[in-house]
C-alpha cells in the first residue's frame, strides 16, 4: 500500500497551537488524515514559529504590534514555550520537514497566475516539484492552484 504525502500548512499548525475556532475541525482533519506521511516546509515553519510567538506576546500583553516583537525578539529572543510546542506538535505528528523549492521565473509565474501571497506561491511551488497535491489548510488562496487539493 502505497503512502500519500500530505503538506500541513502553517494555518491548520496554528489552529491546533493556538486553540481557535477551528482547532476541533483541525484535529479532525489530521485524524481523518492520520494514515498519510505529513510533510512541511522551511517556510510553513518559519510562518508558524512567527505568528505564534506573536500571538503568545501579544496575548500575555507584552507587545501590541509587529514592530514590538522585533524588539523583543532582538533582546529576549523566542519563547523556550513556543518552540519547545511547535517541535513537540510536529514530531508527534512524524511531520518531515522538506527543504523549499525555488526557481525564481517559476515562482514569478505561480505568484502572479494564482494571485497568491508570496509565501503561498513558495509553498505551491514547492508541492508540485514534491509531487504533493493534498494540503490541509484553512487557507482559501489554496483552492487556485490546479495541482493542489485543499482540504478541509
Amino acid at each position: 500500500m502505497t503512502v500519500k504525502r500530505t503538506y500541513i500548512d502553517t494555518s491548520l499548525i496554528l489552529a491546533i497551537l493556538l486553540e481557535t475556532e477551528k482547532s476541533n475541525l483541525a484535529q479532525q482533519v489530521l485524524e481523518t488524515y492520520g494514515r498519510h506521511e505529513f510533510t512541511i516546509s522551511e517556510i510553513a515553519v518559519n510562518e508558524a514559529l512567527y505568528v505564534a510567538t506573536y500571538e503568545y506576546y501579544r496575548q500575555k500583553e507584552i507587545i501590541k504590534g509587529r514592530h514590538s516583537l522585533r524588539k523583543l525578539i532582538a533582546k529576549q529572543g523566542y519563547p523556550k514555550e513556543v518552540i519547545d510546542t511547535l517541535d513537540s506538535l510536529l514530531k508527534d505528528l512524524n511531520v518531515e520537514i522538506i527543504n523549499d523549492y525555488f526557481e525564481y521565473a517559476e515562482y514569478l509565474k505561480i505568484l502572479q497566475e494564482y494571485k497568491l501571497l508570496p509565501n503561498d506561491a513558495q509553498i505551491a511551488l514547492t508541492c508540485g516539484h514534491r509531487g504533493i497535491k493534498t494540503i490541509l489548510t484553512f487557507d482559501d488562496d489554496f483552492k487556485r492552484v490546479p495541482w493542489l487539493n485543499p482540504v478541509p
